[in-house]
């Protein structure tokens, strides 16, 4: 396995190499009770506001390596979700003081940790990897997700914009110029071995 996805462009390597871990966050038990109807609105709201915390994290990091000639390409502001989500839940809590009340759970804390670590270290290589899973992920099947909270739970469009993906076009294009970006990056095996790593 190790041998073909070394041989495979770095969009597909990484693609393989998360595989795993996406199904296993696809069929958790929450995600599946979720989409299947049999949650709520507040359990929605908490996954975005879980989902606020990874975004900060993740896009200030973005923004920290954004001129590295290794993640130039692929960090776009287009993508940022923040302000979405921030957008969302203002308006799913009904007032912005939201903010100071959310705390992240121990599995957030670590992922933003690590993200932080890779902001303080201008770590492009890692970075990427956190990029291409969450964006990529939020293109293909936040889509569905978005879907399913208003047909499940009647939200509308208004508290799911961090779903929709306006400034960038068309979705599928994009995806595949991010996918031809990635393949298209000067890198070494080392670094492309880290990148598939983290």
């Amino acid at each position: 396995m190790q041998a073909s996805v070394d041989q495979l462009p770095l969009s597909k390597a990484l693609k393989v190499s998360t595989a795993r871990a996406h199904a296993r966050a696809e069929h958790s038990s929450f995600m599946q009770d979720l989409m299947d109807g049999r949650l709520d609105v507040a359990a929605f709201v908490s996954l975005q506001e879980q989902s606020w915390f990874i975004y900060r994290a993740l896009e200030n990091a973005a923004r920290t390596v954004a001129d590295d000639p290794l993640a130039a390409s692929i960090v776009d502001p287009v993508l940022e979700r923040v302000g979405s989500l921030e957008h969302d839940l203002d308006v799913l809590h009904g007032r912005a003081g939201w903010r100071c009340e959310v705390a992240a759970l121990p599995a957030v804390v670590a992922y933003v940790d690590r993200l932080d670590e890779i902001a303080a270290d201008k770590d492009a290589a890692r970075l990427i990897a956190h990029h291409y899973v969450r964006y990529l992920g939020d293109l293909s099947g936040g889509q569905v997700i978005a879907r399913m909270m208003q047909r499940h739970y009647g939200l509308d469009g208004c508290v799911l914009s961090f779903y929709s993906f306006d400034r960038i076009g068309k979705v599928k294009p994009y995806k595949d110029r991010y996918r031809a970006a990635l393949d298209a990056l000067p890198v070494d095996a080392v670094t492309r071995e880290r990148v598939l790593r983290e």
